[in-house]
């Protein structure tokens, strides 16, 4: 496991050396004339402590004339009034912090920069092109732009990226070793039982995407922080594979709360819940996939941002409701000893359940150059714990063990003790 981790890092090292910022590009769409667009959002910034830089160039198309257009630059604690006001007057009144005049032709122009400094703690720091004044002959055009920043340490990464590489690594070795120890343990498991428990095959499943979903993040982060823009594709499947991870922790607590393993009656729970897991992850990958495609926005700080973060908290609701309703059923079905064992299992389940809710909402709270690190280390710390959790429930003679099928030993001639649905008087 560890010369895999050694390998990620050598690849993600591979990419070639360019130190010249975190590069932001797209089209604006602007005009002279009243009614048209005279405002773009371009991109943003989070920069830390220091004295930070920006450069930006700029192109137009269709256009043999040479126009001009104006770059304007907002501190993080005036954009939300600069929104308010009316384009052209966004940095009159607002104002803008700095304005820089684009001379732009069919050809690529000049570089043009500066500096930005933050002393007292760091801010995000908004770009945004404008067309207020002069003509052209066209009422609209179309206006290439290239806007690329950097720290004052020369490091690509927003501020709220910064130390995430880091934190990536760490949650990444930790998870290998955990891998280990799993592994470990179901061998352990097999020689005991004869063979590997459906739901522990479950769970090593949601370990090995949460791990591939580090890995993938890693490298993308690796190569953020020397070409300015990372990988884009692995970035992606990343947050896809980690939120499959997910849903698969969450199909296993739905599966036991139901009874399956519990009941034996509830023993075919597993056919009959799989569509609905297959809809549910399907959900979570259409979600993530339309966050993805949005791109980067003013009002975006983390990945879960906006109507995505909030369908998925609606969905982890409904299923925290599902998971509720079926430990009350099992436990009407249920001994005293498993009806014990529910009542843990469903404190665990819940806190697992309801930790998306908790963070998404207090992430809300904090600043925005905050947001994203609270937000990834906040899941990513929730699903490391639930994959501990739930191994030591599986691979453990504890209560689950006693009550469950995982006490019948499936080699032949070794009398198993199951405690399905009687109860004590």
């Amino acid at each position: 496991m560890a010369s895999l981790v050694a390998l990620v890092v050598a690849i993600a090292a591979s990419v070639p050396l360019v130190v010249e910022g975190k590069l932001e590009t797209g089209v604006a769409l602007l005009g002279a004339q009243e009614g048209d667009p005279r405002w773009h959002y371009a991109g943003k910034f989070g920069y830390a402590i220091g004295v930070g830089s920006y450069d930006v160039r700029v192109r137009v198309r269709g256009l043999a004339e040479m126009v001009s257009v104006n770059l304007e630059v907002y501190l993080d604690e005036e954009w939300d009034r600069a929104q308010s006001l009316p384009a052209c007057r966004r940095s009159l009144i607002t104002p803008a912090r700095k304005t820089h005049v684009l001379r732009a032709t069919d050809e690529w122009g000049p570089w043009m920069g500066g500096v930005l400094e933050q002393n007292v703690r760091p801010h995000i720091w908004y770009f945004a092109l404008s067309k207020c004044i002069g003509h052209v002959t066209n009422s609209t055009f179309e206006v290439d732009f290239e806007l690329r920043s950097q720290q004052h340490d020369s490091s690509e990464l927003s501020v709220e990226l910064r130390h995430m590489p880091a934190a990536t690594m760490l949650s990444l070795l930790c998870l290998s070793g955990f891998l280990v120890r799993f592994a470990m343990l179901c061998r352990r498991f097999q020689q005991r039982s004869g063979a590997i428990h459906p739901v522990i095959r479950t769970l090593a499943v949601s370990v090995l995407l949460q791990w591939t979903a580090q890995v993938l993040h890693l490298c993308h982060l690796l190569a953020y922080e020397r070409n300015g823009v990372g990988e884009p594709g692995l970035d992606a499947s990343a947050d896809i594979l980690f939120m499959l991870s997910q849903v698969v922790n969450c199909t296993l607590l739905l599966l036991i709360a139901q009874g399956y393993t519990l009941i034996q009656s509830k023993d075919a729970e597993w056919a009959a819940i799989k569509p609905l897991a297959a809809f549910v992850a399907l959900l979570h990958v259409m979600l993530v996939g339309h966050g993805k495609l949005q791109g980067d926005h003013a009002e975006k700080h983390h990945e879960n941002e906006g109507v995505v973060g909030w369908a998925i908290l609606l969905v982890r609701v409904l299923l925290y409701v599902w998971f509720a309703a079926g430990i009350r059923a099992s436990k009407q079905s249920g001994s005293l000893r498993l009806q014990s064992f529910l009542h843990r299992f469903q404190f665990a389940g819940s806190f697992y359940f309801l930790s998306y809710p908790v963070i998404f909402l207090v992430t809300q709270v904090f600043a925005p150059y905050l947001r994203h690190p609270v937000m990834q280390i906040g899941l990513t710390a929730m699903q490391t714990g639930a994959a501990f959790w739930l191994s030591d429930l599986f691979l453990s003679r504890g209560a689950y063990y006693e009550v469950s099928t995982l006490s019948s030993s499936l080699l032949p001639g070794v009398a198993g003790i199951m405690c399905f649905d009687t109860k004590e008087e």
